[in-house]
């Protein structure tokens, strides 16, 4: 080497200049690491902050209030006034307890009205009351034949009338039934029953119900 020169140009190695290492050069390097290190925990925290704030802050929905509608008012029936006094209760007073107490007036139970039968057309049906006895004249399975038994016996003088029996409980369903005559009793059925058993032997008395 020359003798001014400080450095091999071939090995690089110092003559006479001593080489000396840098004083502090960690310091700055640790400080920088610690500092990006804190960036990214800061970062994630406030990822996660974001999130639970999203969460906590979801929108719960309020329920709506609803006008509670009152229950429609039962009207009120008036009785109607009456000016029979008769049809009137009248109140009595209760010895114990001094209380008005009004009495009951009794109820008329409807009796019973047999329905009028409207018979076949031609003839008449059922007038009679609801229990009444009658002759029988003939049973016939259609209303043609009946009507036809009942003319003859109306053209030889006597009075008839066609019922259903489906329409009365203690009858065989099913026929045209010609009879004569509604009687209350079965004896006074019984009485005329021998007059027309001249011309229809084969007539009898039976009781008729709905």
């Amino acid at each position: 080497m020359a003798p001014d020169q400080e450095w091999c140009l071939a090995c690089g190695a110092a003559a006479g200049t001593e080489v000396v290492e840098a004083e502090g050069w960690r310091v700055p390097l640790y400080l920088g690491g610690g500092l990006v290190a804190l960036a990214i925990i800061g970062v994630i925290l406030a990822i996660v902050a974001l999130s639970k704030q999203g969460e906590d802050g979801t929108a719960t929905p309020t329920p709506t209030a609803v006008a509670a509608v009152p229950p429609a008012a039962t009207p009120t029936i008036s009785p109607l006034p009456t000016t029979d006094p008769a049809l009137t209760p009248t109140p009595t007073v209760d010895g114990g307890t001094g209380t008005a107490v009004p009495t009951e007036t009794p109820t008329a139970t409807p009796t019973d009205t047999a329905t009028p039968d409207p018979g076949s057309g031609t003839f008449p049906g059922w007038t009679g009351s609801d229990g009444d006895y009658t002759i029988i004249l003939k049973s016939a399975e259609t209303q043609a034949d009946a009507e036809k038994f009942a003319q003859k016996a109306q053209d030889a003088g006597t009075t008839v009338g066609i019922l259903n029996s489906s329409d009365y409980s203690n009858l065989n369903g099913g026929y045209y039934v010609v009879f004569s005559g509604d009687y209350s009793s079965k004896s006074d059925a019984e009485a005329d029953l021998d007059g027309l058993r001249a011309d229809y032997e084969d007539a009898y008395v039976r009781q008729i119900k709905s």
